[in-house]
This record gives C-alpha cells, structure tokens and sequence, in this order.
C-alpha cells in the first residue's frame, strides 16, 4: 500500500486523492512510497494525519457521503490535538486558531 492509500485508510472518512495528497505533500511525504511502520511512525506522516483530522472537522460536507456530529468532532480534535502536542505544533482550538470555536448548528437545516 501506498502512503497516500494508508492515509485515507487510517481516516476512514470519505477523501478524494487530491485533499490527501495536498496533506501528505504538505509534510513532505511521498505519496508514492511504500507505507511503512518507519514511516506511520514518523512525524511527518503523522502531521500529515492530524491535519487531515483538521480539515474534515472545518471542511464537513454531507454531500461526500459522510458526516461529523458535534459529539465526534470533540474526539477528532483531541486525537489531532495530541499528535500536535506531540511535534510542538499550534493545537486546534488556541488563540488565533481559525477554528477555535465550532458550534453545533445542526439546528440550521
């Protein structure tokens, strides 16, 4: 398997290839390489994972065939958040963060 394959496997929410492999070449990992436990447990390959957790949180689309509720999207951001903690990286959810308040506005339709 591939590393781009092994990331959509592990998030198992619908993804197209491309907004995986734009988070995969984000952290410079090739998308072509052989996915290896060396490379699960590197950084980048992790970063790459936490920054797709974040992008399906604040990119939902139910048209995709999938859905985010307001009680999973808390257990999204902790798993993202610890990986980010992890690296020393900005978590989800701090100051300045653009996605430091979700609401549940399921209300609205």
């Amino acid at each position: 398997m591939t590393n781009l394959e092994a990331l959509k496997a592990r998030v198992n929410y619908p993804l197209s290839d491309s907004q995986a492999k734009e988070k995969l070449v984000g952290r410079g990992v090739d998308i072509d390489d052989d996915f290896t436990q060396s490379v699960a447990k590197s950084k980048a390959f992790q970063l790459a994972y936490a920054d797709t957790l974040r992008f399906i949180i604040t990119m939902v689309n139910l048209s995709q065939g999938g859905s985010v509720t307001a009680q999973n999207t808390s257990g999204i951001r902790g798993t993202a958040n610890a990986i980010y903690k992890k690296y020393g990286e900005a978590l989800i959810g701090e100051t300045g963060d653009t996605i430091s308040e979700l609401k549940d506005i399921s209300h609205m339709w």
